[in-house]
């Protein structure tokens, strides 16, 4: 972690004691996001397992499993949009729903396995625990736009995104390994897993009490109408936000798809399953910094098409073949680009927006991307009878390569001139 922080003497702050609130920061932020991601991780792979192996969920339970979340998320978006520019401090808005995103683990840990509506409830549990978790988000990027400088972002994001990803690699491995001593229609291992999702979570909760957020700050604009189509006028903004509607709406296509082949197709256990996590965050743990020092030498969205064609090969990769090996080195090849589309989707939202309305700006993306993230899975099960997998995969591969392309064109510099108080990027 030491190799992250900035070193006594580095020229951030004339201030030392604002240049020791941001090495704080930054430490906190990596034990934050080291609980949580093992938190997240251990809910969002092996839910869709639970609900296969053991609920004997329907390929719609499955479908719905990607899709409600999304809405409710989208649903979180709407609501953050008004709430989140209208806050001064982010800290304690993120705390608050952050902890009530992880107390909804427990929830699902009481859902009775044996009750006939248990696939339902562990859906609809796991939906309503999305609203104060895209709250949580909002109000995080907001807080980490206010607490991390422009120059240091690619740097100690990628940073942070891979030691976060050991992390969670450490917890998958031990946990793939102990749901092999259970048989797989057994729901009480999930339960307990769930149980302890929850105790994590409460600790990833407790270090993000502990960021240094300053007092003071630009007084937020009055939330109008104006606000929105304000931010519609800023050509970078509007683009980018275009741009990765597009493309996540071809990559959350398969999403669903994927759990249905690999368990259902491929006949993976909780320990393949816990392997495939294991091979993508493997290679994400390698190429998170790379993919940060190439945006700063290339560009972020330059590198996001990069990122994207690699992403792209996915889904049409997973169909040629249902050998688990084959699947677990699919995985591993989709690890060396998610990285890169992981950590420049959130920094570069950061530089497209326009300072003065950035937490507006960040609401506004975030509905945007929940609206698609309801659609695009829905869509994808919705296709599979008629177009079959390998026809639902292929048109996701496309999909994704095409919306890969567009990231190389240039906005013209004609354009980015023509509004230069609202295309100003902070220099924080």
């Amino acid at each position: 972690m030491r190799a992250v922080l900035p070193k006594e003497g580095t020229r951030i702050s004339p201030n030392p004691a604002r240049f020791e609130n941001l090495r704080t920061n930054m430490r906190h932020s990596i034990l934050n996001g080291a609980f949580g991601t093992v938190a997240t991780g251990i809910v969002s792979t092996f839910v869709p397992l639970y609900l296969i192996d053991a609920l004997h969920a329907s390929n719609q339970i499955i479908g719905w499993l990607n899709a409600l979340p999304a809405l409710a998320g989208l649903l979180g978006s709407l609501i953050g949009a008004v709430w989140v520019p209208r806050l001064f401090r982010y800290r304690n808005f993120s705390v608050l729903n952050y902890l009530g995103a992880r107390l909804s683990y427990l929830l699902m840990a009481a859902v009775p396995a044996s009750a006939a509506t248990a696939n339902s409830l562990i859906v609809a549990v796991y939906s309503i625990g999305s609203v104060p978790q895209t709250l949580g988000t909002l109000g995080w990027q907001a807080l980490m736009a206010k607490l991390i400088p422009s120059g240091l972002r690619e740097n100690f994001f990628g940073h942070r995104y891979a030691l976060i990803t050991i992390v969670g690699l450490g917890g998958t491995i031990v946990i793939g390994i102990a749901l092999q001593f259970f048989n797989p229609d057994w729901p009480v291992p999930y339960r307990v897993l769930f149980v302890v999702a929850g105790v994590l979570g409460v600790i990833e909760v407790s270090y993000l009490v502990r960021h240094r957020e300053p007092l003071g700050g630009e007084r937020p604009r009055p939330m109008r109408w104006r606000v929105w189509t304000d931010l519609w006028t800023v050509p970078r903004f509007r683009r980018y936000v275009l741009l990765a509607a597009f493309f996540n709406f071809g990559w959350q296509l398969s999403w669903p798809l994927f759990s249905i082949y690999q368990i259902k197709t491929a006949h993976a256990t909780g320990l393949w399953i816990g392997l495939f996590t294991i091979a993508t965050q493997a290679t994400e743990i390698v190429t998170f910094r790379w993919w940060g020092k190439f945006a700063q030498k290339r560009g972020g969205l330059v590198t996001m098409g990069f990122s994207g064609l690699g992403i792209g090969l996915v889904p049409l990769l997973t169909i040629l073949s249902p050998n688990l090996w084959y699947l677990t080195a699919v995985n591993l090849y989709s690890g060396l680009f998610a990285s890169g589309m992981t950590l420049l989707l959130f920094t570069e939202l950061l530089h497209a927006s326009p300072v003065a309305d950035r937490s507006a700006a960040i609401a506004f993306y975030n509905v945007v991307l929940g609206l698609v993230a309801f659609l695009s899975p829905e869509l994808g099960v919705y296709l599979l009878p008629a177009l079959g997998m390998d026809g639902t995969m292929l048109l996701s591969t496309i999909w994704r390569l095409i919306a890969s392309i567009l990231f190389f064109i240039p906005l013209r510099p004609a354009i980015l001139q023509s509004r230069p108080a609202l295309t100003q990027v902070h220099p924080d």
